[in-house]
């Protein structure tokens, strides 16, 4: 089985870790992360407020720098740089780049050169440092192994976001139109109204001093990457559409909705039975329903997406209103761990 290593241990590092568990596709051997304390790492794999207890016996030996999760030894690193990880030394093959770190992205590409890695995926999504992207039900045919070294997984809103674009814009055509995002809040946010320049994250800060107000009870607009990111595998479609994105006192779940005006004029049911037969035929990825729910009722879905059918709006000049529901880090996690699975079978 691949020996794959972690690189930055936070949300969606852990969720990878808790995915692939499941249903184990590949194997953690190392981990490396900003915070020296292998205890508190595996205290935050074996507990969580979010997806509850990990069911798998976790222990951490700070002597040895070793995590142990069901007897199975995972090597602990801790290092500011991807580079300085002694990767090679714990017989990794592939490594999950994990810290959202910019200037780790284009160390991967001298770890590739130098040999000592076969490939790297990176969880989000950069504009350069990076060979390829890919988005599970929009490109993942593209990928090219001899070419494909350092590939970018997007990001949680793309992930959602590109498949029903493409489906909209292969079966009606895209003429135009606008997304709002409606994220739940990250780590970085202040909890109570405070300074731009983040305390938990050092280093990061913003201009928009409304991204310093409590995160925990206002709704915050703000600007969003998330059509850059569908650009990248979507360029044509995409570059019709503008987003925003509003920061929600939630803890996890994410919904987007999507305006758009299509050329055909379908009406609402030839939408949701487009819908609805794209998500019988890809249902690892898209999920469709007309159910009565609230984003809680997403947590921990597989999917990428899931169409909310009861919000399918249409009018006569063309206009076309969706609902779209995603778990933002254990669906997007499912994707990060296909894409290791998708590079795995042509090593």
């Amino acid at each position: 089985m691949l020996k794959v290593g972690i690189n930055g241990f936070g949300r969606i590092g852990r969720a990878v870790f808790r995915v692939n568990a499941s249903q184990p596709r590949f194997t953690v051997v190392a981990i490396n992360d900003l915070d020296p304390d292998v205890e508190n790492l595996a205290y935050l794999l074996k507990y969580d407020s979010v997806y509850g207890r990990f069911g798998a016996e976790v222990t951490a030996s700070r002597d040895d720098r070793t995590m142990m999760v069901d007897g199975h030894r995972i090597a602990f690193e801790s290092q500011s740089d991807i580079a300085a990880v002694p990767w090679g030394k714990h017989g990794v093959d592939l490594v999950i780049d994990a810290s959202g770190v910019t200037q780790n992205v284009f160390a991967s590409g001298g770890l590739i050169d130098g040999a000592v890695l076969r490939k790297v995926v990176i969880t989000h999504s950069p504009a350069d440092g990076v060979d390829h992207t890919i988005i599970f039900g929009v490109n993942e045919e593209s990928y090219d192994p001899d070419r494909h070294d350092v590939v970018a997984a997007s990001i949680c809103d793309a992930n959602a976001i590109a498949p029903v674009l493409k489906l909209l814009d292969d079966s009606f055509g895209i003429e135009h139109g606008f997304i709002t995002t409606l994220h739940p809040w990250l780590s970085y946010q202040n909890l109570s109204a405070g300074s731009v320049r983040s305390v938990t994250s050092p280093g990061h800060y913003w201009t928009d001093y409304s991204l310093g107000r409590a995160s925990s009870v206002n709704l915050i607009p703000k600007q969003t990457t998330a059509m850059d990111a569908v650009r990248r595998v979507l360029p044509e479609a995409a570059a019709r559409i503008e987003a925003i994105s509003f920061r929600v006192p939630t803890g996890i779940v994410s919904t987007s909705d999507l305006s758009l005006v299509l050329r055909d004029r379908p009406d609402r049911e030839a939408v949701n039975n487009l819908m609805r037969r794209q998500a019988a035929a890809a249902s690892h990825i898209f999920g469709f329903t007309q159910e009565p729910l609230v984003s809680q009722d997403f947590l921990a879905i597989e999917q990428s997406l899931v169409v909310d059918g009861r919000w399918t709006r249409t009018n006569p000049a063309g206009g076309c209103k969706l609902v779209v529901w995603y778990d933002n880090e254990w669906g997007y996690s499912q994707r990060v761990v296909d894409m290791v699975e998708l590079m795995a079978r042509h090593l």
